[in-house]
């Protein structure tokens, strides 16, 4: 940073909190914009009230390097173990012809190689960026990250081509589909670019930042929900891509290039599949939509409000058409098109029938929600794993869903605790609107 100030790697966590500590508007509940200049309302009207946003609480987050040592280890052991389901002995047997629970001579290394490599790409990202941002000059780091992440693909693009020439010389070529089609499915959402192979939340200074400022204009609060829910839908992207890569290199490849002589229980390892996917998909979202950003778009929720279409038009008087430069109050009555439309929230600068707004507000309103809906789904899959594991009698079954236990618990730990801690906060927060309401 000039000056000489502290810098700031380009990485999620470091990029991202800062941003986000700095919330200007806490207290805002002034009619006037931030510039001095009433709010403008149409005679007859009453005042749009700012809506107040109640202080939010800091929660511990995962660094990124624990985050993803904790998925590096976590998908390579399920991998290991979808293995261990498909060329699993039976050692035990007086007549057997091997001493070993695992028939390793079966298992392609290449193949094993491949896997380990592609799924280690944001752990080597992470810790070489910290590295960087520890020995390299402030002035000099984003040219090193840069650099640093073009020689890590193709180094990581050289060791995969080598693995995938081998594989080639054991195995039909149509099997080459099952390692590229991920790639495919990339290119297809994110393009030619690198940076989202290795960030799982890419900063670029030229983007807006997910900030919320209290306004009362409302061309700017509705720009700046287009910008979160940009933002919000790129996370989201990333969370199912992720999860959806990790579930087809740990548990889907392993099955495709199993040999056809060899049996192997169908149902269980399709199970395991899933499994990998439900416990990325649970510790990918708790990381990336964290509370304090969940607040940030709540807040611009609360400024946003929504619209409710009036069936019944010839009963009602409308005396307004609506206008976007103006914040309706509650229950305001306007036409836009030929629809009337009540407005709803402390104050509304949402277009009548946007049913992206409508979505935004309706989600967003209270995120103790949404987190009640994943903590019920985290529960249920737990649930589940523990009724198969009581039913188990077979020993490979049992280590594996004691592994994905351990796992699950600690992502049910972090969703309760971050449901626990919105649920209380929002539930302050809409005493004190109602409070001011009446």
């Amino acid at each position: 940073m000039p000056g000489g100030g502290r810098r700031i790697p380009r990485t999620v966590r470091s990029s991202i909190t800062p941003s986000l500590q700095l919330l200007p508007g806490d207290l805002a509940s002034s009619r006037y914009s931030p510039l001095g200049g009433a709010v403008p309302t149409l005679p007859g009207l009453e005042h749009p009230v700012s809506p107040k946003h109640f202080p939010f609480p800091n929660t511990p987050i995962s660094s990124d390097i624990l985050f993803e040592c904790l998925m590096y280890f976590f998908t390579l052991g399920a991998s290991g173990l979808q293995f261990v389901h498909l060329y699993r002995s039976v050692w035990w047997l007086p007549n057997s012809y091997t001493n070993q629970s695992v028939n390793f001579y079966l298992i392609d290394i290449n193949l094993v190689l491949f896997i380990g490599v592609v799924l280690a790409r944001r752990l080597l990202y992470v810790l070489g960026c910290k590295l960087i941002d520890r020995i390299i000059p402030g002035k000099f780091v984003n040219v090193s990250y840069n650099i640093f992440r073009l020689l890590l693909f193709i180094g990581m693009f050289s060791l995969l081509s080598w693995c995938t020439y081998k594989i080639m010389l054991t195995n039909h070529i149509m099997y080459i589909c099952y390692l590229c089609y991920p790639i495919v499915v990339y290119v297809i959402l994110f393009g030619f670019k690198i940076v989202p192979f290795f960030e799982l939340i890419s900063w670029n200074p030229d983007e807006q930042p997910p900030l919320h400022a209290c306004t009362t204009n409302a061309t700017d609060i509705r720009n700046e929900v287009e910008n979160l829910k940009t933002n919000f839908n790129n996370r989201l992207k990333q969370i199912l891509f992720s999860s959806i890569f990790n579930a087809h290199y740990a548990g889907l490849v392993p099955c495709c290039f199993v040999q056809s002589y060899v049996y192997y229980d169908v149902y269980w390892v399709t199970q395991h599949v899933l499994f990998i996917y439900l416990g990325c998909f649970m510790s990918y979202t708790i990381h990336v939509l964290t509370l304090r950003y969940c607040d940030v778009l709540h807040r611009s929720a609360l400024h946003l409000g929504f619209w409710d279409r009036i069936e019944s038009r010839s009963v009602l008087p409308v005396a307004y058409s609506w206008q976007e430069d103006y914040l309706w109050p509650n229950g305001a009555l306007v036409r836009h098109g030929k629809e009337m439309y009540r407005a709803y929230g402390e104050s509304n600068a949402a277009e009548p029938g946007n049913t992206t707004f409508t979505r935004f507000y309706f989600i967003f309103k209270d995120p103790s929600a949404p987190l009640g809906w994943l903590l019920i789904l985290q529960v249920s899959l737990i649930c589940y794993q523990l009724a198969l594991l009581v039913r188990s009698i077979y020993w490979y079954c049992i280590v594996s869903l004691v592994f994905l236990l351990f796992f699950n618990y600690y992502t049910l730990f972090k969703i309760a605790r971050d449901y626990l801690v919105s649920m209380k906060v929002y539930k302050t927060e809409r005493n004190l609107h109602e409070k001011v309401t009446h």
